[in-house]
């Protein structure tokens, strides 16, 4: 049993590498319309130009060089760094509980719910902060995509809401697991709408 929810986590975990998938592909340049007439260019995109012009060949599109300005980065986009906290320590929480069937260890069990607890709090962080960002999608045509990731979102800190309570609750206690795979479910579904929206 063990193997195949493992298994399944690591196929669903395959979602959230697919939506960064070509984040760092350099993005292509239009080529200009050329007309030359002997050996002088005389429009480009049908402008004229003189015949001291380059050609499109000899032109070097250059991007500016990123300078980074840690006071000003700190608190922009800030969902898109808070965002990481609840999936990474959500997936470490689930780990745990697997690994915390047969032992019932209590220290193991004492750690989930630290870990959901902390889950949770940025969970909610990032739920308003991925508000303040999601006013550039109004009337665009990603704006559809933000509103499902928005929902999949609540959903998803609802659902580690439920697993964080289910563990302090005796009769739930032991099967909290299965929770903790709905909600890893969630988390990934989440993730993989965020990546796709954000690139």
């Amino acid at each position: 049993m063990k193997k195949v929810l493992f298994l399944i986590l690591i196929s669903l975990s395959q979602l959230a590498i697919i939506a960064h998938e070509g984040k760092h592909e350099k993005k292509l340049v239009k080529q200009d319309t050329i007309t030359i007439v002997g050996k002088d260019t005389i429009a480009v995109n049908g402008h004229s130009k003189n015949s001291t012009m380059k050609t499109s060949n000899e032109i070097e599109i250059k991007e500016k060089e990123f300078v980074l300005k840690p006071a000003e980065e700190m608190f922009a986009h800030l969902h898109n760094k808070i965002v990481h906290f609840p999936i990474a320590l959500t997936l470490a929480a689930f780990l745990f509980s697997l690994l915390n069937i047969k032992k019932q260890s209590p220290c193991v069990a004492q750690s989930v719910k630290i870990l959901l607890g902390i889950s949770l709090a940025s969970a909610v962080s990032a739920y308003f902060t991925g508000n303040f960002q999601l006013t550039p999608f109004i009337g665009e045509p990603k704006e559809w995509l933000a509103n499902t990731h928005r929902l999949s979102g609540i959903i998803s800190t609802i659902l580690i809401l439920i697993w964080f309570v289910a563990l302090f609750i005796e009769r739930t206690k032991k099967y909290s697991w299965v929770i903790g795979l709905v909600v890893v479910v969630g988390i990934i579904i989440t993730g993989f709408l965020g990546g796709v929206l954000a690139h």
